[in-house]
């Protein structure tokens, strides 16, 4: 498996743990401040390898369609949920 598949992947793993720590982390008997900071310390990893994974797909290397789909997605994926929670706020929504 190429790397750029597998740093995509871990951040995918990373994006998603953050968003069941978030939405589950109270449910399961933890503090609020705990849920917190699992929910963006996971943000956080899957950032950073989202940005790694982006910016390693860049440098015009020839690559298949699911290993672009999975070095550029997470990044793709991030910048949305921030549109998406920026319009929220600017309509007090």
């Amino acid at each position: 498996m190429n790397h750029l598949r597998k740093i995509g992947l871990a951040s995918f793993l990373f994006l998603g743990l953050g968003l069941l720590g978030g939405v589950s982390g109270t449910a399961l008997g933890w503090a609020p401040t705990r849920a917190l900071t699992v929910t963006l310390i996971c943000y956080a990893v899957g950032l950073v390898l989202a940005l790694i994974a982006f910016m390693q797909s860049r440098h015009g290397q020839s690559l298949d369609g699911t290993t672009k789909f999975l070095a550029r997605a997470p990044l793709a994926l991030v910048t949305i949920g921030v549109l998406i929670v920026f319009l929220r706020a600017m309509i007090a929504w």
